[in-house]
């Protein structure tokens, strides 16, 4: 028994070793780099200070210019599109966000990565196992979410070159409709059924914008082989030049004339085609399309003229 009581008593606990070993390594870190930090307090104090004002001076700076180019793409854009009726001011605004966003958060991290390798280095710690794992996890994570990177570049792309904006109707191939969001990874879409898809930027391949430049409206009147072609013709110009002297009506033209009478289009069976076209602002097309039926309709009955039907 004494035996056994004086080998269990001369046992040294290992729990106590550790964090006597603990102590004493956190102590002669203390030691060692006390005077350090103490001497170079300000200096490190003066860092971080040059880092907040500069960061504060530059997201300031980002702001004003990325809201002076927004009002100047949204002046240029509604003299362009005037009468179109795009929803510019939304459009701004959330290109605005998102390219300030972006600018905003690049240079923050600019500029606190180089802030933190001044006080390190001012502490005088090695920084090249810091930045091995720094790389290590930075690989990592680009493997495991280089899906949402991609659509994040693809947004910032998109974004900076304006391909469309809110307001916008759009053909992504993968879906097609309006443009209610624009986001740095995602984009949404309302198409004609109300649905609203939610379309990854990095997936869009190709963008069809029908909201950009101008649109075309086309009507073809088939009239019978025996209509007087010439009183046909000027039964169209002159209701053309009516519609484009209607207050309602001109704004949605953007050529500084009426709609064109384009002559004989087609000789199609038992009719004579002829076209009638205009350039419109976008998006106006189909409803000017359906306003120029509506008038040659009653146009051509006012003057007598039967409108032909066209073999199938």
């Amino acid at each position: 028994m004494s035996a056994i009581a004086a080998a269990a008593t001369s046992t040294p606990t290992p729990t106590v070793t550790t964090t006597a070993v603990t102590t004493q390594d956190v102590k002669t870190w203390v030691d060692s780099h006390g005077s350090l930090l103490l001497n170079n307090g300000l200096k490190i104090i003066g860092i971080i200070l040059v880092c907040v004002l500069l960061r504060k001076f530059i997201a300031r700076t980002i702001n004003k210019v990325v809201r002076h180019a927004a009002q100047v793409a949204e002046s240029r854009a509604g003299r362009m599109l005037e009468g179109s009726g795009l929803v510019a001011t939304e459009r701004a605004r959330q290109r605005t966000q998102a390219i300030g966003s972006v600018l905003r958060s690049v240079s923050s991290t600019v500029i606190f990565s180089v802030g933190t390798l001044m006080i390190i280095s001012v502490l005088q710690i090695s920084i090249t196992p810091l930045l091995a794992s720094v790389s290590a996890v930075g690989v990592a994570v680009g493997l495991g979410a280089k899906d949402v990177i991609t659509d994040f570049l693809a947004g910032i792309t998109m974004i900076f070159e304006d391909q469309y904006g809110v307001g916008d109707v759009i053909d992504t191939g993968l879906a097609s409709g309006t443009v209610i969001e624009v986001g740095l990874r995602v984009t949404k879409l309302r198409d004609a059924d109300g649905q609203i898809w939610y379309v990854r930027n990095g997936s869009i391949a190709r963008v069809g914008n029908k909201s950009q430049g101008w649109g075309r409206a086309v009507v073809d009147v088939p009239v019978g082989y025996g209509a007087d072609l010439g009183r046909v013709q000027e039964v169209l110009s002159v209701m053309a030049e009516e519609m484009y002297a209607d207050k309602d009506w001109r704004p949605k033209f953007l050529d500084e004339q009426p709609p064109q009478v384009l002559g004989i289009e087609n000789l199609d069976g038992g009719a004579v085609v002829i076209r009638v076209q205009a350039r419109t602002a976008p998006q106006k097309n189909f409803e000017v399309t359906r306003e120029l039926r509506h008038r040659i309709k009653l146009a051509l009955d006012t003057a007598g003229i039967e409108v032909a039907s066209v073999a199938a």
